[in-house]
């Protein structure tokens, strides 16, 4: 720089207060190496010349530059002199400078946290500095220690605008959205500090996160009113969006005009809410979509999300070639962090597309190649049913994390292969790569479903005790692997089991009691099931169609049949429309006990009203037939068949289980004419099935 060679040339350049200004004007520079040089500038000053104001600029230039190890390793420094000299003493600009080094990389520095904080209290900082206070709020609301974040913002004398929104964001961003309602409540009663409109747009994300749709549209009310509509049009509409409100979100984006960051929200929104020909639309009808995407490219992500749920593989070839044009133009690379996100969802878009040789193509000349690039083909190799070669680059990528093992071991299982799982999980945590990976809650879950469709009860124990030692108490507390552990047991046999896991959660929701329930009605204990299903909806839970699918079962079980028909038609009261399952759960329970023409006319009246929204329901109306063929019912089996054969469902089942309803009274020659008729159309010839039988013999 040209003020460094004339301090130099002058002899000014060990000059601490020439060099401070150095330093600053280094750290505003965007040239590669300036924060070297700004140290280089710093380190010329001898030892007992360097003042607060020089340690303070440089620890300010690496705070503001996103490399707060360094801040914080010339902070120690300052900190460690031998004999720290009264003008070299850390002064307010220097305590905030290193609490936004902490706080921009919360899990490597929080410990510092507490120690930053001893060291204001020690110079007389708190409680008589209001900025350095709000500093060491902000701080650890970042690190997401709310705890000393409230404690902190309770006993400060004075508070100002900065403090109020650092608070509320703290807050927000920390899950705790109420709180941060109540907090911006009171600020506006206390009408000390007005909301400003950073406070407007902290609390309408917070809106946004919790779906708190009337909340929104009153703080959006308080915008218009104080003027800062304008201002926060931004989160306005995200609010909006992420409420559900497409509508009021694009009559509010239309009212304001669209620029392109517009333009960007309603694409995102209308992924968001699933609306993806929306989203397309919105792209193709834009001017240049090359300058949107220069605007932010990583909208591109949600747009190929788009591609994928619609399966439009051109349109997400031409987004891949407006990414390829702008890193052409604008010198964009996929080599940062958005760029790891992009790529991994190019990967995606192409396999869910069905093309998964272009995936592999795109993942071969992703460079650098990052863990999640290989999780993303690993996964598209998976939902292509090409388990083999997921495998195949499994074993040849260089690192695994928790998310590779786990994609990997959910393809076996989902495709049949549970065995397979649970030797990858086995593998996962052995020594064999020198490496050992531990588990993840949905690892664990994985795993146990593997067990429960192999009933392998002593290997699901083996999971049960990982969880308790990798994750502490995991079984209890997560309601997702007490649902997956109650499944397992039931399944193995082990009710007690199964019943004590539910007893020791800590958390329940609809799945968990729908999987205790269906455990103790498909062990035929009915009774026992439809007391917990009248304890679940007496604490509060609210069944779904699963829960009905478990309580069905459960009267069909027990010979509960006018149990069962009341609470099919309870469905009608949570909302739920009876699908397949449901009916046919109910006719095979009808018909079991040989309630057919009531079968046979609720059938009728359900595909007449359309109330399961699709009519003709095969399986059920085959369930019914298969109860005409145990009672010997020839008349109604006639007619089931002949609706079958009608609608064009099951056509050969349908042949089978008739002629079987006429064998089974006697009718030989009705039965013998149907299954001629069968073989002269041309279909299957129904012979008799054979049935292998493994014996092991053992000479004595």
């Amino acid at each position: 720089m040209n003020r460094h060679s004339r301090l130099i040339k002058l002899g000014l350049d060990t000059n601490p207060f020439y060099a401070s200004k150095v330093i600053a004007e280094y750290a505003c520079s965007q040239s590669r190496n300036s924060l070297s040089h700004a140290h280089q500038v710093f380190d010329q000053v001898p030892f007992n010349l360097k003042d607060t104001a020089l340690w303070a600029s440089l620890i300010s230039a690496y705070s503001r530059s996103h490399q707060p190890h360094k801040a914080l390793h010339l902070f120690s420094h300052m900190l460690l002199q031998p004999q720290p000299a009264p003008h070299a003493q850390p002064n307010s600009y220097v305590f905030t400078s290193v609490a936004r080094a902490i706080a921009s990389a919360p899990e490597q520095h929080l410990c510092l946290g507490q120690t930053l904080h001893a060291h204001v209290i020690k110079y007389g900082y708190i409680p008589n500095d209001v900025v350095v206070e709000t500093a060491l709020l902000h701080m650890y609301a970042k690190c997401g220690v709310l705890t000393y974040a409230c404690k902190l913002f309770d006993e400060m004398p004075l508070r100002n605008l900065v403090t109020w929104n650092a608070m509320i964001s703290g807050l927000v961003q920390n899950g705790m959205e109420i709180n941060g309602f109540e907090l911006f409540t009171e600020m506006k009663c206390l009408e000390i500090y007005a909301p400003d409109q950073f406070t407007v747009a902290t609390v309408l994300s917070g809106c946004a996160g919790v779906r708190d749709l009337i909340l929104g549209k009153q703080v959006h009310g308080f915008a218009i009113v104080s003027g800062f509509e304008s201002n926060c049009s931004n989160a306005i509409a995200t609010m909006y969006f992420d409420c559900g409100e497409v509508g009021s979100g694009e009559k509010f984006l239309d009212g304001i005009g669209g620029d392109v960051f517009m333009m960007l929200i309603k694409i995102r929104g209308y992924v968001s809410n699933a609306k993806y020909s929306d989203a397309l639309k919105c792209i193709s009808s834009a001017h240049n979509s090359i300058v949107i995407l220069y605007q932010d490219h990583t909208v591109i992500v949600p747009l190929l999300t788009a591609c994928s749920k619609l399966s439009l593989l051109r349109v997400g070839k031409q987004l891949h070639g407006l990414l390829i044009t702008l890193g052409e133009s604008f010198e964009f690379n996929l080599s940062d962090e958005d760029g790891e996100i992009i790529g991994c969802a190019l990967i995606d878009m192409y396999s869910k597309c069905g093309d998964v040789f272009e995936a592999r193509r795109v993942f071969d000349h992703l460079l650098p190649q990052h863990i999640s690039h290989g999780n993303s083909m690993v996964l598209g190799y998976i939902y292509n049913g090409l388990i083999g070669d997921a495998r195949a680059l499994l074993e040849i990528m260089p690192e695994k994390n928790v998310v590779s093992w786990t994609s990997m071991m959910t393809g076996y299982v989902r495709s049949g292969k549970p065995n397979e799982g649970l030797n990858l999980l086995t593998k996962m945590y052995s020594n064999e790569e020198g490496l050992i990976v531990n588990g993840n809650c949905l690892t664990f879950v994985v795993g146990l479903e593997a067990c429960s469709s192999l009933t392998d009860l002593e290997k699901g124990k083996q999971i049960h005790a990982k969880t308790v030692r990798m994750l502490v108490s995991a079984d209890i507390s997560n309601v997702v692997i007490g649902t997956a552990l109650i499944d397992m047991y039931s399944k193995s046999g082990k009710l007690n089991y199964a019943q004590r896991v539910f007893d020791l959660m800590v958390e329940k929701n609809a799945v968990a009691w729908t999987s205790i329930i269906m455990g103790y009605a498909v062990h035929g204990l009915g009774f026992d099931a439809l007391k917990l299903f009248q304890q679940m909806i007496g604490t509060g839970f609210e069944p779904n169609e699963v829960t009905f699918i478990a309580v069905l079962t459960a009267c069909s079980h027990s010979g509960l049949v006018d149990s069962g028909l009341q609470y099919f038609k309870m469905m009608k009261k949570y909302n739920l429309v009876p699908r397949e399952d449901h009916q046919t759960c109910l006719i095979d329970m009808l018909g079991r006990f040989g309630r057919l023409d009531e079968a046979f006319h609720l059938l009728e009246e359900t595909e007449a009203t359309e109330w399961s929204g699709e009519p003709s329901r095969a399986t059920a109306w085959a369930a019914l037939l298969g109860a005409c063929h145990l009672h010997g019912n020839v008349k109604l089996g006639e007619k089931v068949a002949k609706k079958m054969l009608v609608n064009g469902k099951q056509i050969s089942t349908t042949h089978v289980t008739l002629s079987n309803v006429y064998a089974a009274a006697g009718l030989w020659d009705e039965a013998y004419g149907v299954r001629e008729s069968w073989r002269k159309e041309g279909n299957i010839n129904g012979e008799p099935g054979l049935t292998s039988i493994s014996m092991h013999m053992q000479n004595s």
